[in-house]
C-alpha cells in the first residue's frame, strides 16, 4: 500500500510537470508570437518615422521657398514704391512754370 501511494503521487507529479511543460511551451509560442508582431511593429515604426522624416524635409523646402519669395516680394515692392516715387517726382517738375520766363519779360517790358 505505501509503494502504491508513492507510486500514485510520483504519477500525480508527473502529470503537473507535464501540464506544466505544455503550459510553458504555449506560453513560450505566444511570446514567439508577441516577438514578432513586435518586430514587424517596429519595422513600420520605422518605415513610418522614414517617411515623417522626408515629410519633414519636404516641409522645410517649402518653407525655404516661400521665405525666399517673401524676400522676392519686398524687393519687388520696394522697387515698385521707388518706381512711384520718381514718378511723382517727374510728375511734380513737369508742373513746375520756371521762374526766370517770367522775369524775362518783365525785364524787356521796362
Amino acid at each position: 500500500m505505501y509503494n502504491a501511494s508513492i507510486s500514485s503521487q510520483i504519477n500525480q507529479c508527473e502529470q503537473i510537470i507535464a501540464q506544466m511543460m505544455r503550459q510553458t511551451q504555449q506560453a513560450s509560442q505566444m511570446y514567439q508570437q508577441l516577438m514578432q508582431q513586435e518586430q514587424q511593429n517596429a519595422s513600420r515604426l520605422e518605415e513610418l518615422a522614414q517617411r515623417e522624416r522626408q515629410a519633414v524635409q519636404v516641409i522645410q523646402t517649402a518653407l525655404q521657398g516661400h521665405q525666399t519669395a517673401m524676400q522676392q516680394m519686398q524687393q519687388v515692392t520696394q522697387l515698385c514704391q521707388q518706381m512711384e516715387q520718381s514718378m511723382q517726382s517727374v510728375s511734380n517738375l513737369s508742373y513746375v512754370q520756371p521762374s526766370y520766363a517770367a522775369g524775362s519779360y518783365t525785364n524787356r517790358a521796362y
